[in-house]
């Protein structure tokens, strides 16, 4: 799964580039990451209030990787969502 370019920001964190884009749902704003530079890999998903925050952003990547999401890698989206000042990994039956 790709993101697309058009209407995505680029951070980069550790000398590393990654793709992100804020969508507003129903429920809130969820935020998808994906490396910059690398086609196909596994994105991550995260579920936050709807007052989007971009200093939100670096957390969320730190979370994801320190939790099992593998960017280099190809498959299935990791869900998190934001509760107050934590993230949580989502499980299959807690996706919105």
């Amino acid at each position: 799964m790709n993101l697309p370019r058009k209407g995505s920001k680029i951070i980069t964190l550790d000398d590393v580039q990654y793709r992100w884009r804020a969508y507003s749902t129903q429920k809130g704003t969820e935020v998808r990451i994906a490396f910059n530079e690398i086609e196909g890999g596994q994105i991550l998903v995260a579920q936050v209030p709807k007052l989007f925050n971009l200093k939100w952003v670096v957390p969320i990547i730190d979370f994801g990787l320190e939790n099992g999401w593998e960017p280099d890698e190809f498959g299935d989206p990791v869900y998190i969502r934001k509760n107050r000042e934590t993230y949580r990994v989502l499980e299959d039956h807690e996706i919105d």
